[in-house]
């Protein structure tokens, strides 16, 4: 039977078979794209094996620095793998657009698991009982393997505003979680820790104040917060804000590493943080870190984990390079940039009502022309499949050609939480109206 194709208005938010790919590692000066056989989404780590997870309910490994890749799981008809990660060297976790995947063995296999919801844009465990999971509308925990879902009470406000935008979510452990909220979807928003030290029983609000955060992760039974911190705010002219990197146990005392960097993070894991695209360190209590450097050519995303020496990062497609240690700091080269930052899930309880909503929509704002210089309007029809993945782009108005090639060509890439009307999910026809700033390069 043929699904029928709805329309609706973008609502912006910004065979289990074994398949052997191979990619061979370039030199420091370059980076390697890996071949798999559907979009990736996201990377992770696991004693010392990479993971990647994305459509068609694809997850892949690599035991060797990603040089070869193997199928795992993967379904044709299967969601979007969103997030993906292992509460110890057994236990792991895949979830997206169609639910949540668990393993028990090491990621051999990968069954389905019952939730509250099928879209999940996060998960975290502390190991196979004690589990957290961000959907559209809560926070749920468990701490019977997935038997039973408890939504975490976040509805608390303040002065700043509500907090309901979930940032990330941590298990240190299997008593001690972490749900990381914010006022808005972006770092200079005031945000908010809850937190449990028993298992999920009871949750506790927390915050550290005088700091904007970077990430918070689950690294080696602590968590570790990167960001930055306002000092000597009561000298005249106001203080400033530092680089900050800090541990906890459980999320209400902090242990400050001694200050070793000026330079502020731009993007972390649970692994580390990186300064730039070519340079970063591995999370230490000790002072200073450990350091490394890899090709600086704006391949790296917020994407990305590190497994023999290797750095592996998602973006619209997978890359990976080689890792060399630093005694310090690596210099910044001139083809250095910033991470682009982390994609925040919508607000809780965003109507879905509202049309076809958007997960992943990254485009330039701005561009660079040969003969134009101003704002151009680009409008756009998109084909979303049941899978929130875009299948054809159409430009019906641009202001200029190249600019409208350029939109498009971005939006093929782009994410959409599957569209549902009355309990089923439909293929739908959404319209898109955007706007960039175009600079002349002549």
């Amino acid at each position: 039977m043929r699904l029928p194709v709805y329309r609706a208005l973008l609502r912006p938010s910004i065979l289990l078979s074994l398949v052997l790919i191979f990619a061979t590692l370039a030199d420091a000066s370059e980076w390697t794209t890996v071949s798999l056989p559907a979009r990736p989404m996201n990377i992770t780590e696991s004693n010392g094996v990479f993971w990647v997870c994305g459509a068609d309910e694809l997850v892949a490994s690599s035991e060797d620095g990603g040089k070869t890749w193997h199928v795992k799981h993967s379904s044709p008809v299967g969601g979007v793998l969103l997030t993906i990660g292992f509460a110890n060297e057994k236990f792991g976790y895949a979830a997206g657009t169609d639910g949540l995947l668990v393993t028990r063995d090491g990621g051999s296999t990968w069954s389905a698991s019952a939730t509250p919801s099928t879209v999940i844009y996060a998960a975290a465990f502390g190991d196979e009982r004690h589990g957290l999971i961000h959907t559209p509308h809560a926070v749920y925990a468990t701490a019977d393997s997935g038997s039973n879902w408890k939504p975490i009470s976040l509805n608390f406000s303040d002065r700043q505003g509500k907090y309901s935008y979930v940032l990330e979510l941590a298990a240190a452990d299997a008593n001690h979680m972490m749900i990381v909220t914010s006022v808005g979807n972006a770092p200079y928003y005031p945000e908010k820790f809850v937190v449990t030290s028993d298992g999920g029983t009871t949750w506790k609000p927390t915050e550290v104040p005088s700091t904007n955060l970077v990430y918070v992760a689950a690294h080696d039974g602590e968590y570790w917060y990167a960001g930055g911190e306002v000092i000597e705010k009561d000298k005249p002219g106001g203080g400033y804000s530092v680089p900050l990197l800090m541990h906890s146990k459980d999320g209400e005392n902090w242990t400050h590493v001694p200050r070793w960097s000026r330079q502020e993070f731009s993007s972390c894991s649970s692994q580390g943080c990186l300064y730039w695209d070519g340079a970063g360190f591995y999370f230490s209590a000790s002072a200073p870190p450990s350091f490394w450097r890899f090709a600086a050519e704006r391949a790296a995303t917020a994407n990305w984990a590190i497994a023999k020496d290797t750095i592996c990062s998602v973006g619209d497609v997978l890359k990976c390079a080689p890792l060399l240690p630093s005694a310090d700091i690596p210099s910044r080269e001139p083809s250095s940039s910033r991470i682009p930052v982390r994609t925040t899930p919508p607000a809780l309880d965003t109507p879905p009502s509202a049309g076809a909503q958007c997960l992943l929509c990254n485009f330039e704002s701005v561009v660079v022309t040969d003969d134009f210089r101003g704002l151009a309007e680009v409008d756009l029809t998109l084909n979303i499949a049941t899978n929130g993945l875009v299948t054809d782009v159409k430009v019906d108005r641009a202001t200029r050609a190249e600019i409208g090639d350029k939109i498009a060509a971005a939006a093929r890439n782009w994410i959409f939480i599957p569209y549902e009307k009355d309990g089923v999910v439909h293929p739908v026809l959404t319209h898109v109206k955007l706007k960039v700033q175009a600079i002349n390069g002549k």
